[in-house]
């Protein structure tokens, strides 16, 4: 077996589908097969259950797909050491982050200056947080992610660097009876058609720490992965939400700003926080970005 026939099983096993992999590649779909089969016979075991509307992962694939990506990100990783020895960073930089505009961080300003510093480093974002993010760091899928988590919230694995502590707000709509009164408790939302958060998302975690310190619960009618979008529902009436304050500063009008409440809780928080493996991430490229971030966007 070759890189290659590797680097084209992960790409499988991320997309189940052998059609996208192969426009990726720039290579038929009869020879990526082809090259499937090649990795199958040499490995002793199918990999990929496949029929014309599917594909499927066998117990080997997940053994195989596992291996495969610690093997590919050790070699990254050493071609990228030794290009650092000579004063040059490349290689490939997997940045996660859900949070790029409607946020206080300026993350688009962070990404610009990465790349005119690291030009030959191939960036890859992914708008992955939360659980699904801290997995990604766990396996190497991910170097870096922005996350919405409290360093309590994070395996001993993983590193922790705050860069902010956002608070949470409540959102009402143009005709609450809560408008207006600009501090409002978490208790008052009991009966409400609550906007959720998705499960696994960090503002989801966050917002069940709040309710669960107010001993109070509340009513979902939803769950959506875009907290401006709850915020925009919330504005025109279609049930309350809790979202960071930037969200809400973001998209509620300046005419409805009332709309948006204090939460009786000093505890009601949501940080942000750059994570990556402890005690630091191993290849050059993410350790540029991280001296990077934490420079341009550390705490203030």
């Amino acid at each position: 077996m070759d890189l290659r026939q590797m680097e084209y099983a992960v790409a499988i096993a991320d997309e189940l589908s052998f059609t996208r992999v192969a426009e990726r590649y720039h290579i038929a779909q009869s020879g990526l097969s082809h090259q499937i089969n090649q990795l199958e016979r040499e490995v002793g075991a199918r990999l990929f259950n496949r029929t014309s509307r599917r594909v499927e992962l066998t117990a080997a694939g997940e053994v195989f797909v596992a291996c495969a990506r610690g093997v590919l990100r050790s070699v990254q990783e050493a071609s990228a050491e030794i290009a650092a020895l000579g004063g040059r960073v490349h290689g490939r930089l997997r940045v996660g982050s859900p949070m790029i505009t409607a946020s206080d961080l300026d993350v688009l300003g962070l990404l610009r200056e990465f790349q005119e510093t690291c030009p030959e480093v191939e960036l890859l974002m992914s708008d992955v947080g939360g659980v699904t993010a801290v997995s990604h760091l766990l396996t190497g899928e991910l170097d870096i992610a922005v996350l919405g988590l409290h360093e309590h919230q994070l395996p001993a694995e993983l590193s922790h660097h705050l860069l902010r502590l956002q608070p949470l707000v409540i959102v009402v709509g143009r005709r609450h009876p809560l408008r207006g009164t600009g501090v409002a408790h978490l208790a008052q939302l009991a009966d409400e058609r609550f906007l959720e958060c998705s499960q696994g998302t960090s503002l989801r975690l966050q917002v069940d720490a709040a309710f669960d310190r107010a001993r109070t619960r509340r009513r979902g009618t939803c769950a959506l992965q875009s907290a401006a979008d709850l915020t925009s529902l919330a504005v025109e009436g279609i049930g309350v939400t809790v979202v960071p304050r930037p969200v809400a500063n973001a998209v509620v009008p300046a005419d409805l700003a009332d709309c948006v409440l204090h939460i009786d809780d000093p505890q009601a928080l949501i940080p942000l926080a750059l994570s990556c493996r402890a005690p630091a991430p191993a290849s050059p490229a993410a350790q540029a970005f991280l001296r990077l971030a934490l420079a341009r966007l550390g705490p203030r």
